[in-house]
């Protein structure tokens, strides 16, 4: 049985892998999803926009799936500017979760990097909010978070004090 949700978030999809950007008004998901977009696409890669501001999530046998919510599909804010148009998709598997977070941690540690969306557990990436950090570091999180997807986790860190 599928169960339908819609959340505050903004959903990409980066050369097939879906990733959902969820943070407090404010805090940069839409510049970091543009930033993203243009990143991949400037490597002659597939990047696409799912949705910005709000997301409909589908739980369905232990899957997520993003859906544009009604009415904004392919529409994305880009402040100082206004509403600007992006190609889309209509769905998107979810494989990454973004949070936009107020803080920067050095060293994660491994239960940061997942979280549970709806029931099923979905990788994890936190970065600070816009202003805490640059667009460039917050793009660097994201990529070297898409960059280990499907690693065993921890494998590409190593601790330190």
């Amino acid at each position: 049985m599928s169960e339908s949700h819609n959340i505050h978030a903004t959903g990409i999809v980066l050369d097939g892998i879906g990733v959902i950007l969820r943070g407090p008004p404010g805090s940069g998901k839409s510049v970091l999803a543009l930033d993203l977009l243009d990143w991949w696409e400037a490597r002659g890669l597939p990047a696409r926009l799912v949705s910005d501001d709000r997301v409909e999530i589908i739980a369905e046998n232990g899957k997520l799936t993003m859906h544009p919510a009604p009415n904004i599909a392919g529409l994305i804010e880009l402040r100082g500017r206004g509403i600007v148009s992006r190609p889309h998709v209509d769905a998107a598997r979810v494989d990454l979760v973004v949070d936009l977070v107020e803080t920067l941690e050095r060293m994660l540690e491994d239960e940061a990097l997942t979280t549970e969306l709806f029931g099923v557990s979905v990788a994890r990436a936190p970065v600070p909010q816009a202003g805490i950090v640059d667009g460039r570091h917050q793009s660097l999180l994201v990529r070297e978070a898409i960059r280990t997807l499907g690693s065993p986790a921890g494998t590409a860190r190593q601790k330190t004090t």
